[in-house]
């Protein structure tokens, strides 16, 4: 016999889960853009080699994470997609039991 899933606990499962991402995203942007408010101030201040150095790999840390939150997002849509599936299952799931 195959086990039944408890549509009920994976859903909540998701649903913690798509929270915490949430929680996730929003700390990582505020400290990123208190690090970029940081940046802006000393890169208007700082120059020479060392400076232009320092430059090439924030743009790369900017680029690097701009594609972290992107996808992250698109996992986050992904997500909420399935969770309104499994909120539908659960649903006609818990009508039959009940």
């Amino acid at each position: 016999m195959i086990p039944v899933a408890d549509t009920t606990a994976l859903l909540h499962g998701l649903e913690n889960y798509r929270a915490s991402l949430d929680r996730h995203l929003r700390e990582l942007r505020y400290e990123y853009d208190t690090l970029t408010s940081v940046w802006n101030s000393f890169s208007s201040v700082y120059n020479g080699i060392a400076a232009d150095q320092l430059k090439e790999g924030w743009v790369r840390t900017a680029s690097r994470f701009d594609e972290y939150v992107n996808r992250t997002t698109a996992i986050a849509y992904m997500l909420d997609e399935r969770i309104e599936s499994l909120r539908a299952a659960d649903k006609q799931e818990q009508m039959q039991l009940g």
